[in-house]
């Protein structure tokens, strides 16, 4: 499983801050939280994914390279849950608003991810 440091964290009731270093192992991570938060499969499995030049289909054996990701910013949401994420020139915000308090279902969906 691909694990990652975590630069910081800001925790709120209803909104939740993630900082990363730009590694290539955060679009797996970001794969997977926006797969076990509920959207869609052809949401999330296509995130950092290249697209296929004459059908426009995600290529699932390939990711994009994390460096041409800069001053970009995404957006997903779904009834509970509105993730924002903003990949600069050395890092990658996370930012995670809800309805209710989910601090504690996020931090344990990426304490998967996150290693000392």
């Amino acid at each position: 499983m691909n694990k990652i440091k975590l630069l910081e964290i800001e925790k709120f009731s209803h909104h939740n801050h993630y900082k990363f270093p730009k590694k290539q192992e955060v679009f797996t991570i970001i794969r997977a939280l926006l797969k076990q938060i509920g959207l869609k499969k052809y949401e999330w499995d296509a995130f950092g994914r290249p697209t296929d030049k004459e059908y426009g289909e995600p290529l699932f054996n390939q990711e994009i390279d994390i460096k041409d990701y800069t001053d970009r910013r995404f957006a997903f949401g779904n009834e509970e849950y509105f993730i924002e994420i903003v990949f600069g020139k050395n890092k990658v915000f996370l930012m995670i608003h809800t309805k209710t308090d989910k601090q504690k279902y996020i931090s344990k969906i990426l304490s998967n991810f996150i290693r000392d």
